[in-house]
């Protein structure tokens, strides 16, 4: 049985990174309480009917991917409801996984690798992904990191920023049986291109 390391009583706890008078609002989380769990299970669930059931988020990959300062979890809010997030994780943290020595700057302290970037379907469409994404390449770029990179499904990368660069294709990524791109894109001109 997972066990996640949460006090029941805490709340969430962020820091308001972005707002607007529509009711959307970017959050940085730094400690998720007990409350936000089930949505951020759900929100997750997106990830699942694309990419398989290893892609939902359980409680125990919460407690990995939303531990702030090691990792720094986005969430996008609704009205108060919990809609979407982007994770986004210091190169280094993955120095183990055999994936991550294809990149040059594994050690440079100078990318963020961008773990999950997932929005709701039924909020996709109206610019709160793009708010969010925004918000998290600005955020970004102000705290020192010069490039973005993450996996895509093969083909997605190349409607990115025209200074995208593959670094690495991995056939049947994770069991997929999907062809997985590593890209890696500088941030300096990231708000002005589509996707990641």
């Amino acid at each position: 049985m997972e066990q996640l390391t949460l006090n029941i009583n805490e709340k969430s706890r962020t820091r308001i990174i972005a707002s607007s008078p529509y009711g959307i609002q970017i959050e940085l989380m730094e400690y998720v309480g007990s409350e936000d769990v089930p949505a951020l299970m759900d929100v997750s669930g997106s990830l699942a009917s694309e990419y398989g059931e290893s892609a939902r988020l359980t409680k125990a990959t919460i407690r990995k991917y939303f531990n702030y300062p090691k990792t720094l979890p986005f969430v996008a809010r609704y009205r108060g409801e919990i809609v979407g997030y982007i994770i986004g994780v210091p190169l280094e943290y993955f120095a183990h996984d055999a994936w991550a020595r294809f990149d040059q700057n594994l050690g440079q302290g100078n990318t963020l690798y961008t773990y999950a970037f997932i929005m709701l379907a039924r909020y996709r469409g109206n610019g709160f992904a793009k708010t969010l994404k925004r918000v998290y390449l600005n955020w970004t770029k102000k705290h020192g990191y010069r490039y973005v990179t993450g996996h895509v499904i093969e083909g997605i990368a190349k409607n990115f920023s025209p200074a995208t660069v593959i670094v690495k294709r991995f056939t049947n990524w994770h069991g997929s049986g999907k062809t997985f791109e590593y890209y890696r894109r500088p941030i300096h001109n990231a708000s002005a291109g589509r996707g990641f």
